[in-house]
């Protein structure tokens, strides 16, 4: 086989045919998957006619078979594989580097498998073994050793070798043990010939970052690796085109983070700390240098100009990542700390926005810092807080920050300005100058929780303030400067000044007076009106209406809608305002319901008679929202009048075009596109949109009544449509869920239709109506005996076509509004679904949906489950509904354990495993010691390979603890963390799931 292995690697490298090319990646794909690939890649590998390409696949096929499918080996073939990899990486240390660094995985990928005592009886585990194996010949291979030691930290901080969750943990005991041997083998290396510097710190960082993670670094092995350090902090002197100097920084920001504990240096580090701090910020000098030559570079505004020197990136994550990881420390606000925040501010002013945003993170954690008023504590260290600063203190802090803050204020604002020559970039230049206008938006955020809302409002208006200026002066608008401000301005809403603020109140008055802006000012405009919405109608409200005047603001909106580029933004605001100043506005609404009839053309309906406004469909929904909010506002009579003159305007068109259709049929003759058929659903969704908005219970309810044959002449229309049916459910479903109660008068049609509807087309959306009436009434005695029998008859139509997994995969949609409706009945009135023939076929369907890969209808599977066999319910259900849960439970229970075990331990995505969890703990709690039985019995199918006894151990215990009625959150815990224990140790590679799923799949229908 290793010839025709060579064979296929010349035809996938050399072949010109692409057929040929495809012909032997597919047979090398399956041999790479194959037993025979242990030996072939061996034996290619010691062939000396084998080329750099074959050579490179054997190594690359060693390391993944080692990775994947360790166990295919015999225990008595391990030791001569860890020879032979040997062999092959010494015979590699002067030849081709990528094979190199396969063979050295591998040897990695092996140690994870294999226990320490099996690499070095005598203690040290894989490092001494890699320490006598490569460095007691008479050509010491030390780059080879430094190699190896990197991969081996980076493999202990991988979850890619398919291991058992103790050997997993295990692995990185070893790891972690043998730091203070790692360091002392890279520091023995340095100055090595033929060995890299930047290779050592590379695995030096990597040593580091895993000890970092896992509980922290010994001060006692950093102390002791003083030649790492030493030439960590030398390669900071590296030329910018030497790759030392990007190997150094990563070493020093590792060095950084574990000299650093809770934001501060660590007591016993601080010497450490500060010979860092101090060497980090004598880089300050060059770091100007390359802002320099990056604002000599940046003129003309075209995008890349300003070419991101990989230098300066460098030198600013240095500065950066020191800032965040002293933040707590920076707070305090000593002279001390200033050095590392003045470089920090010297990485915001840099004129690259990639490199500035490297600074954001530091100011959102010192503002949370400085703002929190409590002892400082690092951002998700979740420790205990140390108590609350003095208010003296705190006050002196905010008054040292305040001053930096604001010199970042003026950093970070002109940033957000668009260039000249924006239109004229590429798409992605412009949607990458955009996200960086968010990272400024978010920082101006942090600098306002410190600064206060009316402080930063005047740093940010002076800009406006200028241009305002200039134009007094006779000089023309600059537009871009006017965005900018405005822009910064939106970002900082949530901090307005306090209502009738003079600044602010005099900006809004100054907008609706704007010469007709470009559409990218006007967008800004609209934007910052919805924005600051609450504030405005807060102002209103003052006597005297605080200077600010909704209506004029709400006209200018309404003139946005006509601009193409401003219309979204003019409409969400339109939204914002009526909702924020929905009293305000009530004036205004004989010229909201005209605009209301005017937009009736635009969006989906697409017959704009007016051609005042060319909207899409989400913004006619936003403008519908608005009207109908501020209409909520009247008194009760005239709101239902209102509302009636809001549905009339959507609904005539509607039952219009209905009776022309209907007129055409009855003619013999296909409706056309004149007769307006193709407004129906998009007028029905806006009269959905009528119902979620209004808060007249009573005028919804009665428009429902009216409304429904018109639904009713819909549905028949659009009968063999489902998503047109699907979107005119959608008024019924919400009009009951707005009416409530005074819905009542829908049900009976409602009732008397659905069922014979659903039952001819089986569209799930009648269902989710059916789940809304059920919410509403479902504890109403006399509407419950009215609904059991159609909801029966719904559940056993909708069940019929749910009978095995493959039906269920078919139509998840249907399976998945099936038991949210079965849900629903059980959240509010289980006596409909605890009957004895309907609760049997829920749980048939259920069983036979709980593997299916549709993630709703999965979850809402699960959902039912949990909630059938929570105890709760059968307590409060009475001892008939007890009685047939019972009788429905336990001659499936040894089957729904089986299946929920499939579906944690392989069949199922791992995203699953909670609700999985919360079946089986319900499961058990409701079924006692027949509940442990029956996990006992589907533990007991896994075979040997995929779990041992140990491995299954812990799950049995679990399960046996949480079984009955007096487990607690403790047990409920214990099972969820076995759970996913046991799935991690099936899930460990192919074959050990695919054993898994085998032995407890159900057996096929």
């Amino acid at each position: 086989m290793a010839d025709q292995l060579l064979q296929a690697v010349h035809a996938l490298y050399q072949n010109p045919d692409p057929s040929v090319k495809e012909q032997a990646n597919a047979w090398l794909d399956a041999w790479q998957q194959s037993p025979e690939a242990w030996a072939v890649s061996d034996a290619v590998l010691a062939r000396p006619d084998a080329g750099l390409e074959a050579r490179y696949l054997c190594a690359q096929t060693l390391r993944t078979k080692i990775t994947r499918d360790y166990e295919e080996l015999p225990p008595s073939a391990v030791p001569s594989l860890r020879d032979s990899l040997l062999r092959m990486l010494l015979a590699t240390r002067d030849g081709h580097a990528a094979t190199r660094t396969q063979l050295c995985l591998a040897l990695a990928s092996l140690a994870a498998h294999l226990p320490a005592d099996q690499w070095a009886p005598a203690g040290g585990g894989v490092l001494a073994w890699a320490e006598a194996a490569l460095l007691s010949g008479p050509v010491p291979a030390w780059p080879l050793a430094v190699e190896l030691a990197g991969m081996l930290a980076a493999e202990g901080a991988s979850f890619q070798p398919s291991l058992r969750p103790a050997r997993r943990r295990a692995f990185l005991e070893e790891l972690l043990a043998a730091l203070p041997r790692a360091l002392g083998l890279l520091g023995a290396a340095l100055g090595r010939p033929g060995v890299d510097a930047g290779a050592t710190l590379d695995a030096f960082a990597a040593w580091l970052r895993l000890g970092a993670t896992n509980g922290g670094v010994p001060a006692p092995a950093l102390a002791s690796a003083g030649a790492l350090v030493d030439a960590t902090l030398a390669g900071l002197d590296a030329d910018g085109e030497d790759d030392l100097l990007y190997q150094a920084v990563e070493a020093t920001v590792e060095l950084v983070y574990c000299g650093a504990a809770r934001g501060a240096p660590r007591p016993e580090l601080a010497d450490l700390a500060g010979r860092i701090v101090s060497r980090v910020m004598a880089l300050r000098p060059r770091f100007h240098v390359c802002c320099a030559a990056a604002r000599a570079e940046a003129g003309g505004g075209v995008p890349g100009a300003d070419d991101d020197s990989e230098e300066a990136k460098a030198l600013a994550r240095l500065f950066a990542e020191v800032g965040e990881a002293y933040t707590e420390l920076i707070a305090t606000g000593t002279p001390q700390v200033m050095g590392p925040l003045e470089a920090i501010l010297d990485v915001a002013a840099h004129p690259s926005d990639n490199i500035a945003s490297m600074s954001f993170n530091f100011w959102h954690r010192l503002s949370r810092v400085l703002t929190s008023g409590l002892q400082p504590q690092p951002i998700g260290s979740g420790g205990a807080q140390e108590g609350a600063l003095a208010p003296e203190e705190s006050r002196r802090r905010l008054a040292v920050f305040a001053p930096v803050f604001e010199r970042l204020v003026g950093m970070v604002r002109g940033r957000v300005r668009f260039p000249d020559l924006f239109d004229s970039w590429h798409r992605d230049e412009q949607a990458d100058f955009k996200r960086a206008r968010v990272g400024v938006g978010d920082t101006l955020i942090d600098a306002a929780t410190v600064l206060g809302g009316e402080a930063m409002l005047r740093l940010l208006a002076e800009p406006l303030l200028a241009l305002s200026a200039e134009v007094a002066r006779g000089a023309p608008l600059d537009w871009r400067g006017a965005e900018a401000a405005l822009y910064c301005i939106r970002a900082v809403h949530r901090f307005a000044p306090p209502p009738g603020d003079a600044l602010l109140a005099a900006l809004f008055a100054a907008l609706p007076g704007l010469p007709a802006p470009p559409p990218a000012l006007a967008y800004t405009v609209a934007l910052t009106i919805g924005a600051y919405a609450d504030w405005l109608a807060a102002s209103a409200a003052l006597p005297g209406g605080g200077g600010a005047q909704v209506g004029p603001l709400l006209r200018l909106l309404v003139a946005g809608l006509g601009s193409p580029e401003a219309s979204s933004a003019a409409a969400l605001s339109i939204r914002r305002l009526c909702e924020g100043a929905a009293a305000q506005l009530a004036p205004e609404l004989p010229a909201l319901l005209r605009m209301f009839a005017e937009i009736q053309g635009s969006g989906d309906v697409a017959q704009n008679a007016y051609e005042q406004y060319d909207l899409d469909e989400e913004d006619v929904q936003q403008l519908i929202v608005g009207i109908t909010t501020v209409s909520n506002t009247l008194a009760p009579g005239a709101q239902a009048a209102c509302l009636s003159q809001l549905l009339e305007t959507l609904v005539a068109p509607m039952q219009a075009a209905l009776a022309r259709a209907a007129a055409a049929t009855r003619a013999g003759a296909e409706p056309g596109a004149e007769s307006g058929l193709g407004l129906v659903v998009p007028l029905m969704e806006r009269t959905t949109t009528v119902f979620r908005s209004s808060s007249d219970r009573a005028a919804v309810g009665q428009a429902l009544v009216q409304l429904w044959p018109t639904i009713e002449a819909a549905l028949d229309r659009f009968a063999d449509d489902p998503e047109a049916t699907e979107r005119i459910l959608r008024a019924p479903r919400y009009g009951l869920r707005s009416a409530g109660r005074a819905g009542a008068g829908a049900i009976p049609s409602l009732l008397s239709s659905f069922p014979a509807r659903f039952a001819a087309g089986h569209h799930p959306a009648y269902l989710y109506v059916i789940s809304e009436a059920i919410k509403v009434f479902g504890d109403e005695p006399g509407y419950v005996a009215v609904m059991e029998p159609i909801f029966a008859a719904l559940v056993a139509a909708a069940c019929a076509r749910l009978g095995s997994l493959a039906a269920v995969g078919a139509s998840p949609d249907l399976a998945d509004d099936t038991f949210l409706l079965a849900g629903r009945a059980l959240a509010y009135c289980p006596g409909l679904a605890l009957t004895p023939g309907t609760l049997a076929r829920l749980c048939d369907a259920a069983l036979a949906g709980l593997l299916v890969q549709h993630r709703e209808a999965c979850c809402s599977v699960l959902a039912f489950l949990a909630r059938l066999l929570d105890p709760a319910l059968a307590a409060r259900s009475g001892p008939a509904a007890a009685a047939a849960l019972r009788a429905a439970v336990e001659p499936r229970g040894a089957a729904l354990a089986r299946l929920v075990l499939a579906g944690a331990l392989g069949t199922l995505a791992p995203a699953r495993l909670a609700e999985l969890g919360d079946v089986l703990a319900a499961l058990l709690a409701t079924a006692g010691g027949a509940g442990a039985a029956w996990v006992h019995g589907a533990l007991a199918a896994l075979p040997p390979q995929t779990a041992e006894p140990a491995d299954r151990e812990r799950l049995a215990a679990a399960a046996t603890a949480a079984a009955g009625g007096g487990a607690g959150e403790a047990e409920r815990r214990d099972l969820h963390a076995a759970l996913a224990e046991l799935s991690d140790v099936c899930r460990r590679n192919r074959r050990a799931q695919r054993a898994a799923e085998a032995a407890l799949a159900p057996p096929a229908s």
